[in-house]
């Protein structure tokens, strides 16, 4: 079936809400937050409250201010696992750098015997040169290094040093992102290597590089800005021997908060995570935690209350 319903505006957008029996104390402020937020955006949040089947209309006694707790909860959310997924990827970077560089020495990225063979080394590299800027003159496909860089160090080896032609690992993995950081530590054909690195978190290295890859979705999910409050992720972590009556839903923000509380655990000691991730909730009680994935009582566990 094609396509065809027309854009309309906000006061329209308000009308069809209102004519589905959502209760709206104020127009003027509703419209605005059609303007500001998007109609579309805010029906991910209003979804729960339609009557099924059809859900062609709210469920008697739904209000705009609710649907604007639950979107206002989520937003926080949002902005307390940004603080917390930055330490941990800065803390991750580094000890993958410290890892392997004493061992492999500075360079040991750009030797592809140090991969596993499925591992497309020659891409990697490539996506390295693009986010150090060197580019391939078009004729000769000569590397033309570059001589500015928005990073002051990687400027500063271009100017002094220049070869190798890529920087030491520890200036390198600094403008590498998360997804691709978590590539290269899948890729490394050490198994040694890889279990040393996972180790401090007493999980097997696959264990761990599963975690990795679903850190790094969930980083942009939150980046984005996209709903983390009645989510299915469609990328998990995988819970570990460790996390038997702990993780009740991989597939829900629950499973990504208790790998994140516990990789937290190792990288940030003294953390106040969970005592601010209650204290947000506890705000917002009209959200029910099993829309975020979490068992009736999750916070008492002794998992959440260390």
């Amino acid at each position: 079936m094609k396509f065809a319903k027309p854009a309309i505006n906000h006061a329209a957008q308000l009308q069809k809400l209102k004519s589905r029996g959502l209760l709206v104390a104020d127009d003027s402020a509703a419209i605005e937050l059609l303007l500001n937020i998007g109609y579309y955006r805010l029906s991910g949040y209003a979804f729960p409250f339609l009557s099924p089947p059809n859900r062609t209309s709210f469920k008697p006694g739904t209000s705009l201010e609710q649907i604007m707790r639950i979107y206002e909860c989520d937003r926080e959310l949002r902005i307390l696992l940004m603080d917390v997924i930055e330490r941990i990827e800065v803390s991750l970077r580094s000890r993958i750098v410290n890892q392997t560089c004493q061992p492999w020495g500075a360079h040991w990225f750009m030797d592809a015997a140090r991969f596993h063979w499925r591992f497309n080394h020659t891409q990697f590299v490539g996506n390295l040169e693009r986010e150090l800027g060197i580019r391939h003159d078009p004729v000769t496909r000569q590397r033309i290094l570059p001589t500015a860089h928005a990073e002051t160090f990687i400027e500063h080896y271009y100017t002094k040093y220049g070869d190798p032609y890529l920087p030491p690992f520890w200036m390198t993995a600094e403008v590498l992102s998360l997804g691709t950081l978590s590539k290269l530590y899948t890729g490394i054909g050490d198994a040694r290597m890889k279990a040393e690195i996972a180790q401090p978190f007493g999980v097997p290295a696959k264990i761990f590089s599963g975690w990795l890859h679903s850190l790094s979705h969930f980083r942009n999910t939150c980046a984005h800005h996209c709903r983390l409050w009645n989510r299915i992720f469609s990328i998990s972590p995988k819970r570990s021997h460790k996390h038997q009556g702990i993780m009740h839903s991989p597939d829900r923000l629950e499973g990504h908060l208790v790998v994140l509380a516990d990789v937290l655990d190792v990288t940030s000691p003294g953390h106040s995570f969970r005592v601010n991730l209650k204290g947000l909730l506890k705000r917002f009680p009209e959200i029910d935690p099993s829309a975020l994935g979490f068992p009736t009582h999750w916070e008492t566990l002794p998992f959440w209350k260390s």
